[in-house]
Formats: structure tokens, C-alpha cells, sequence
């Protein structure tokens, strides 16, 4: 099962995010265990205010998702987190569409014992063996609290409610004439509790 879908537009020209027919603006926080579904559309600006972003026709390339760290320039580094180097191209769309597992040991290890890390989302486009960098963005990526363990922390008592504390003590104004029992707490004994014509307090021990 996958999330909901993460639309992304991507300027390939200024390299950078585009909020454009509902996508983000931004990288959101994502979560350690998570499945992004990705919908990625590539566009360029028109040099006009309305509209500001054409789609480009992509049709031929190919698209690779990764997760890392502070990228470096040493040579095999760093290893991606996850990646999705498979995408389906949209014809009619015109853009791709993916999942990106947040699910690796890569990632469990990279967050480690850390409430979030800070890690890299980084876009390239491939053709005939070439690779084209359009987007390299930080964002938080943060762990999660229900790791989908079988054990359900138990409740606690709560505080009563207002109509409950009215159902707990109201009782004690009885009608006219009527009667308490008080019971010891070995309920050994009880008592009858009552009020006489006079206001003076009556009680009768009854066992």
C-alpha cells in the first residue's frame, strides 16, 4: 500500500521546485518506513506571467528518485538511502509516475536514535546513457513513532466528565424521606443515614 501522491514540478531550467496544477512548492517532511508515490511533470518557464510554465514532452527519458545524504565529491559516495530508478512516463499527462520506498535498513541506520535527519532528494533525468541532475533538495526526514508493533500501550484512568461528576454525586440529594446506607469498609456493618421533621441527623445501625 502507497501513500498518498507526492506531485512534484520540476523547472528544469532554474533546477528548482514550481507549485504548479496542485504540486508542492517544496520537499514536505517524509517519514522513516513510508512509500512515497511520486508524480513528477517537467516544465519550463515562457517568460510570461500567465501562463508562467510550459510541460515539456519527456517522452524518451528516463527518471531516477534517490534519498542521501550531504552529497559529496568523493568518488562511490555517498551510497543512496533509497531509490526508484524505474518510472512510468504518463503520454497523456505528460509526466512520471513512481513509488519511493522510505522503508531500507539504510534509512533505519541513517536516522539511528535521532527524533530527524536532514537528507537529500535528488532528481536526474537519463538518455542514452547520459545523466542530467534537474533538482537536489534538503528536507527533514523524520522517524516515526508507531513501528507497527502488536502491543497497545493500556489506558489510563481519565478525568470524569461533567455530566459524569453530576451522575456520580447528585444522587446524595435525596427525595423527602429518603435514606442513605453507609457500609463499613469490611462490610461488616451498615447504617441507614437519614433527617428528621427538625433537621436533627438520624441513624440506625442495621447489621
Amino acid at each position: 500500500m502507497s501513500s498518498s501522491i507526492l506531485k512534484l514540478t520540476v523547472d528544469r531550467q532554474n533546477k528548482t521546485l514550481v507549485s504548479f496544477s496542485g504540486s508542492v512548492g517544496s520537499i514536505p517532511d517524509c517519514f522513516q518506513s513510508n512509500i512515497l508515490s511520486l508524480q513528477i511533470q517537467i516544465v519550463d518557464p515562457t517568460g510570461s506571467f500567465n501562463p508562467a510554465y510550459s510541460i515539456v514532452d519527456m517522452n524518451g527519458f528516463g527518471l531516477r528518485a534517490s534519498v542521501g545524504g550531504a552529497p559529496t565529491g568523493t568518488s562511490g559516495g555517498p551510497t543512496p538511502l533509497a531509490l526508484q530508478d524505474t518510472f512510468a512516463w504518463d503520454s497523456t499527462n505528460k509526466w512520471f509516475t513512481a513509488d519511493l520506498a522510505l522503508n531500507t535498513t539504510a534509512i533505519d541506520n541513517f536516522i539511528g536514535a535521532l527524533q530527524l535527519a536532514t537528507a537529500y532528494f535528488e532528481l536526474n533525468l537519463t538518455a542514452s546513457g547520459n545523466r542530467l541532475t534537474i533538482l537536489q533538495k534538503p528536507f527533514a526526514l523524520r522517524a516515526v513513532v508507531d513501528e507497527l508493533t502488536s502491543t497497545a500501550p493500556s489506558p489510563t484512568d481519565q478525568y470524569l466528565t461533567r455530566a459524569e461528576i453530576i451522575s456520580q454525586f447528585m444522587p446524595l440529594k435525596g427525595a423527602n424521606g429518603q435514606t442513605f446506607i453507609l457500609v463499613s469498609p469490611n462490610g461488616s456493618i451498615s447504617a441507614e443515614l437519614g433527617i428528621d421533621n427538625n433537621g436533627n441527623l438520624t441513624t440506625k445501625i442495621l447489621s
